[in-house]
């Protein structure tokens, strides 16, 4: 496994093109708030690899707010990613039942212990769970998934994937990459 602890997104898309080219990976997903981390992805992937952006909800921030503006996302749509936006498998509903009745779901208890390898462990499984719900990867074909500890990536993973149904038979098959320290 590669420390990313310090090294730029740059760095670490790098590392993760590389292992797609190396291992000949069809498929990747990548969070992306703003729309940098995807923008620099149109860099390091080639036309045959499916890559899947995956954004904040509208309104995770404020109110009827989306986070990639309009014109980012037509930036990155054609460089030929798939930009995908939806609600996040393991905070829309826990946050409310937390914040609200001091609830802990089930879905809470997983994303913490995810967490406990870090950040963006956790958010590689959920985009992961995101593509496949929105059909735009395959179920149980090995996805290069990329995340990161707020802002940019540090994090990349190969995970067999599945959609929310079936989470359980998801597998995190390789970390090839994430901090050290966070």
């Amino acid at each position: 496994m590669i420390d990313t602890t310090g090294m730029s997104t740059g760095s670490v898309l790098k590392i993760a093109g590389d292992y797609v080219r190396g291992k000949k990976i069809e498929n990747v997903v990548l969070a992306t708030t703003r729309g940098d981390t995807a923008l620099l992805a149109g860099e390091c992937f080639g036309p045959e690899v499916n890559v899947v952006a995956v954004t904040h909800s509208t309104g995770f921030r404020e109110d009827n707010e989306q986070e990639l503006k309009e014109e980012i996302r037509r930036r990155i749509e054609s460089t030929g990613i798939k930009v995908l936006t939806s609600a996040m498998p393991f905070h829309s509903w826990n946050d409310h039942y937390r914040k609200d009745s001091g609830m802990i779901m089930p879905s809470t208890i997983i994303a913490d212990t995810l967490r406990l390898f870090g950040q963006g462990t956790k958010v590689c499984v959920e985009i992961a769970m995101m593509a496949g719900d929105a059909g735009l990867i395959p179920h149980g074909v090995p996805v290069l998934t990329i995340a990161g500890t707020g802002r940019g990536a540090d994090t990349i993973l190969l995970i067999k994937a599945c959609n929310a149904r079936r989470f359980f038979s998801m597998r995190v098959m390789d970390v090839i990459a994430k901090p050290g320290e966070w």
